[in-house]
């Protein structure tokens, strides 16, 4: 299987997470791309094409060694899910699962909300518009209150544990500490959310999390290395019509 992913990002990859938990992260050919920029992070359009593998040119998305492409994160995670022969993070059925399925979308939508707020921050000074600001905030911080509020439920380890690790994660590296974002009401979102934050300290140091957070890509990052993966998938593909 090989992984398209962007290896700059400092949040948790949910994929490697699921990857590494489901007992398949060895099987995994992490191929770095970076849709909108360079390896360099200069904006350099189309350098790495994925959009005839995957129509909605986003990463992450997982190739299967027949060619088969599976876009969506939540797509991939569960896909991945399915092939741990120990204990999935996907609960079987029931309100268990439905709200391990709550709360991972609770993170994915977190995650969203601050991507679309850091595009936001690539507009030139004066061009950003405050009100998305004053739309999305409210949205994160009443998702961190209810993330805190899930905690008092105790439960192992699931999926939904994963989705709130990435969105988390990621509002961490960009909004903590940081007092040029509009509006910002996470500057120090720890003392506002002590549970959350301890959790988020334990949940960390998992081994499927350490293996990979915040560490430097040591990969070929290169786009012909990029390129030289996507041939060989579409010669998959080929072989198969």
């Amino acid at each position: 299987m090989k992984l398209f992913y962007s290896p700059f990002h400092h949040f948790v990859h949910k994929v490697l997470v699921v990857a590494y938990e489901a007992g398949v992260a060895d099987t995994l050919e992490r191929v770095p791309t970076f849709p909108f920029r360079n390896c360099d992070g200069e904006w350099v359009a189309g350098q790495y094409d994925i959009s005839m593998l995957n129509p909605l040119a986003k990463v992450p998305f997982v190739t299967l060694d027949d060619g088969t492409a599976l876009y969506s994160s939540q797509v991939i995670v569960e896909y991945l899910d399915s092939l741990s022969e120990g204990k999935k993070l996907y609960p079987e059925g029931g309100q268990e699962r439905f709200d391990a399925l709550r709360r991972l979308a609770l993170g994915d939508a977190v995650f969203e909300f601050a991507v679309q707020m850091v595009m936001e921050g690539w507009r030139e000074s004066g061009e950003q518009r405050a009100d998305l600001y004053g739309w999305l905030w409210p949205k994160v911080t009443r998702s961190f209150d209810q993330a805190e509020r899930d905690l008092a439920n105790g439960r192992d380890f699931d999926i939904g544990d994963v989705g709130m690790l990435q969105g988390l994660s990621f509002v961490d590296s960009w909004a903590s500490g940081n007092d040029d974002i509009p509006g910002n009401p996470c500057i120090e979102w720890r003392d506002r959310w002590p549970g959350l934050a301890e959790w988020f300290s334990l949940a960390s140091d998992r081994p499927s999390v350490d293996w990979h957070y915040n560490k430097p890509y040591g990969g070929d990052m290169s786009a012909a290395y990029h390129a030289a993966a996507v041939a060989e998938v579409l010669e998959l593909q080929a072989a198969r019509r």
